[in-house]
């Protein structure tokens, strides 16, 4: 099959609306971009030396036929080509890792599971993430899974107590952006792979497979089973359950995510993208059922987002003017105000 190269992609165009508005309001957040910077610098060189040193380095020359796939999801997306290693881990998963020398590392298990074109769809996700600079705020999700900024914040007198509803807000601001961002990346990859089909087939095997009855997988069943769980998690209890089963979570259910790739495709934006049919800058913010902002449900999630953003920003402006006045406190110096 011959895949259409997307001119001058951008990331706006693809990204899921709950991203950009989730994203927007971690961006914001006061003093977290240089606690970020500060903690991505050393990060980046590490992992640039481990992946070096312990995985397998993809080029035209080692696994041809790998480097291959992600060359061409690469040009799909119109993107420079970022460094690719293979883990040997027996894991159904890939990452990206160093947003200044971007590095997509795949592991071995997956390149046994996945055909051709689904690999490309789990490539182009990866591709997508380094698009839509998402690996920037990862960072983020080891400060908040390790509590290191729970233990930076313990160390002043008086804080730690006070400091623990914003770090909350923060955790749960961040997580809902990052389960929004795999919606936008899955997108991503169906652009890349050019084939819906396969897409959908790689995210049903990253639900749950095996190479030994991988023949038996029905795609079919495998979107009823996401219909169902649509149903059942739409109603009260259902919106409940789904809110406390997702703290902490990274990434959204498979079924869930299947479901958003159905909506992305039948709403048109797809097609309208490979065709380039509507320029960039006349773009309409779509939501999750393909309809622009100005619908009911898309007003509906925009005000719930932009409340949690300002619920977020504002418990970590609080945090950080109190530990701003602990650290004078805990110095010798006094507040004027106090």
């Amino acid at each position: 099959m011959e895949r259409v190269i997307i001119k001058d992609l951008h990331s706006t165009e693809y990204e899921h609306p709950t991203d950009k508005v989730a994203l927007e309001t971690l961006r914001k957040i006061p003093l977290f971009p240089k606690v970020l910077e500060l903690c991505t610098v050393p990060q980046n060189s590490i992992t640039r030396l481990e992946l070096l040193g312990s995985n397998l380095k993809v080029t035209e020359r080692q696994m041809p036929s790998i480097y291959k796939i992600m060359r061409e999801a690469c040009e799909a997306m119109d993107m420079d080509e970022p460094l690719f290693y293979i883990s040997s881990s027996p894991q159904l998963n890939a990452y990206t890792a160093c947003p200044d020398k971007p590095i997509i590392c795949v592991f071995s298990y997956l390149l046994d599971m996945l055909e051709d074109d689904e690999l490309r769809f789990v490539i182009g996700h990866e591709l997508a993430h380094i698009k839509s600079q998402h690996i920037i705020y990862q960072a983020l999700g080891t400060i908040l899974a390790e509590n290191l900024l729970s233990a930076v914040l313990s160390t002043v007198p008086g804080l730690s107590t006070f400091s623990q509803p914003a770090i909350y807000a923060l955790n749960y601001a961040y997580y809902e952006w990052y389960r929004a961002a795999e919606l936008s990346c899955d997108r991503g990859g169906l652009l890349a792979c050019q084939n819906f089909t396969a897409s959908c087939k790689a995210l049903m095997k990253l639900a749950g497979s095996s190479q030994r009855y991988v023949n038996e997988l029905n795609l079919d069943e495998f979107i009823a089973q996401s219909r169902d769980f649509q149903e059942d998690s739409s109603g009260g209890l259902g919106m409940i359950q789904k809110i406390i089963l997702s703290n902490g979570r990274s990434h959204p259910w498979a079924v869930s995510r299947v479901h958003e790739l159905i909506k992305f495709n039948e709403s048109g934006a797809y097609d309208d993208i490979l065709a380039r049919k509507t320029k960039r800058a006349e773009l309409p913010e779509q939501t999750g059922d393909g309809e622009s902002t100005g619908s009911n449900a898309a007003a509906t999630a925009t005000a719930a987002a932009s409340a949690a953003a300002s619920a977020t920003a504002s418990a970590a402006k609080g945090a950080l003017s109190g530990l701003g006045k602990g650290l004078r406190k805990f110095g010798g110096d006094k507040d004027k105000n106090d």
